[in-house]
């Protein structure tokens, strides 16, 4: 799911109400003092209204792409149907396509869709099949969709990838370097292995990256991968895998946080940090490759890990996790001489407590935020991070040793204000066992999939919704159906 991030004090009509997507703000539109005073202050280009869509609670998220002259939306309309839509950029007009998938509440916020185009144009969705109030027979037992013509939402096959019984868990396109690959996890929580697949063009068919299991949780345990649930592309021709162990569905049992590299660009050959290699599948046991083996209660958060690169292209984990004294930190680390050592980059006196714990899409984002590191010249990095009592602030953090230099306080671009504040009038009642928080309803901006990182103009969706409800019905009243809507930011013209 994004990682939100707050506005400043000031700004924020109620903490912690409001979101921000990781890949909207951490985009070069973001906080950059020396990148805004040599290019102008980007606006808003455009706006266009995608559809109404569902906003009792958060599913989802959307997701956009934006490739040569044509835009596609993926989304849950106003109904809860899976839908794509589609417009050239010239024109203002969308068509859709609705498919024969409706979210029922328990897939909640774990109603992940995914979409991709490949190297042909051909349109690729995929979508979480779990507790849904209408889906296609099967088999195939995945919901996994691809379009029969290239750049053309009319017509769609249902298709299975390997196995007609396969279920996709948690379904990831990732489109790197024109090679398509998908990933997904089969099993549940606590008890899951994660797939990884390339696609062929030419043959129009996927195979399996390994031939053996990446990551084994021995029917035990299930891996809870950073990011979009594959290894990542590093700025050193590596790829790069970072994940933590989970025992049960509690989010409390994650535990031993692990990283792990490929030799080169080979994906079936990996090595430790320290160049050790290693061969899969990578189990717990795998103690080499643990970076923190905080135990189950010690504090790690699925969605509160991320990797980065400094400015030397090196690699920096961030994290969350319980200090000596109980409280809630959160860590950056790097591998120096032989080990990874770990630096506080919060001081917060902010203990999580019981709302740590439980299944569900829990609400960790109204208790804690952080984002990954970002190099801000040669001798710093920057990283913003957010509590529910001690609000946000951009930490800036020594380049070489990591530690902490200062605060600053964060500062949206002038132009991304106004769209964080909610449209809809609408106030959320305070759900305890729900884990939902009083107050307006949340706004996400998520950028566009392909959009290059230091591109002129970008596209945002600006997302409105009622936030995590722990996968259970939400009690009435509810709002009405916000609007999905599509923005163009880059320099005035």
């Amino acid at each position: 799911m994004p990682t939100p991030f707050p506005l400043p004090r000031a700004a924020r009509p109620t903490a912690p109400r409001l979101l921000l997507a990781a890949a909207a703000l951490l985009s070069s539109l973001a906080f950059s003092p020396r990148a805004a005073a040599a290019a102008p202050e980007p606006v808003i280009l455009e706006q266009i209204d995608v559809a109404p869509v569902w906003s009792v609670h958060r599913a989802g998220p959307p997701e956009l792409i934006t490739r040569d002259d044509r835009q596609y939306v993926a989304y849950f309309d106003h109904d809860r149907f899976l839908t794509l839509a589609q417009r050239r950029l010239a024109e203002r007009t969308w068509t859709y396509h609705r498919f024969p998938v409706q979210m029922g509440w328990e897939t909640g916020s774990h109603a992940k869709l995914s979409l991709a185009l490949d190297r042909d144009g051909y349109i690729h969705l995929a979508c979480y099949r779990r507790n849904l109030l209408q889906e296609p027979p099967t088999p195939p037992a995945a919901i996994y969709y691809r379009s029969l013509a290239p750049h053309d939402i009319g017509g769609f096959e249902p298709l299975f990838m390997i196995s007609p019984q396969e279920k996709h868990d948690y379904p990831t396109f990732e489109y790197v370097d024109g090679t398509l690959y998908f990933t997904f996890r089969l099993g549940g929580s606590g008890n899951g292995d994660q797939k990884f697949y390339r696609y062929d063009n030419t043959t129009r068919t996927w195979s399996s990256v390994l031939e053996t299991k990446l990551l084994d949780g021995r029917g035990e345990r299930s891996p809870y991968i950073a990011g979009k649930g594959l290894p990542v592309p590093g700025t050193d021709g590596r790829w790069h895998l970072l994940w933590m162990w989970r025992s049960t569905p509690d989010h409390a049992t994650n535990h031993a946080l692990s990283y792990a590299r490929t030799v080169g660009s080979d994906l079936t050959r990996w090595e430790t940090a320290g160049g050790v290699p290693v061969t899969p599948p990578f189990t717990v046991e795998n103690r080499e490759l643990w970076v923190d083996g905080a135990p189950e209660g010690g504090g790690l958060s699925n969605p509160l890990q991320a990797l980065a690169w400094d400015a030397e292209g090196r690699p920096v984990i961030s994290y969350h996790r319980f200090a000596e004294d109980g409280t809630s930190q959160i860590y950056n680390t790097r591998f120096i001489d032989g080990a990874w050592r770990p630096v506080p980059s919060t001081r917060w006196t902010l203990v999580w407590g019981q709302d740590y714990t439980g299944s569900g899409a829990l609400n960790i984002y109204g208790t804690v935020r952080m984002g990954a590191v970002k190099p801000r010249g040669p001798n710093e990095l920057v990283q913003e991070v957010w509590n529910r009592v001690d609000g946000g602030s951009l930490r800036v953090l020594d380049a070489t040793t990591l530690a902490l230099l200062r605060e600053e306080p964060v500062v949206p671009p002038a132009w991304r204000q106004p769209l964080l504040r909610p449209e809809s009038d609408f106030q959320i009642a305070a759900i305890p066992e729900l884990r939902r928080l009083a107050g307006p309803l949340l706004v996400e901006l998520i950028a566009d999939t392909e959009a290059p990182a230091q591109a002129p103009e970008r596209h945002y969706l600006r997302w409105e919704h009622g936030g995590a409800n722990r996968d259970r019905p939400v009690p009435p009243p509810w709002p009405a159906p916000t609007m999905l809507r599509v923005y163009k930011v880059g320099a005035p013209r």
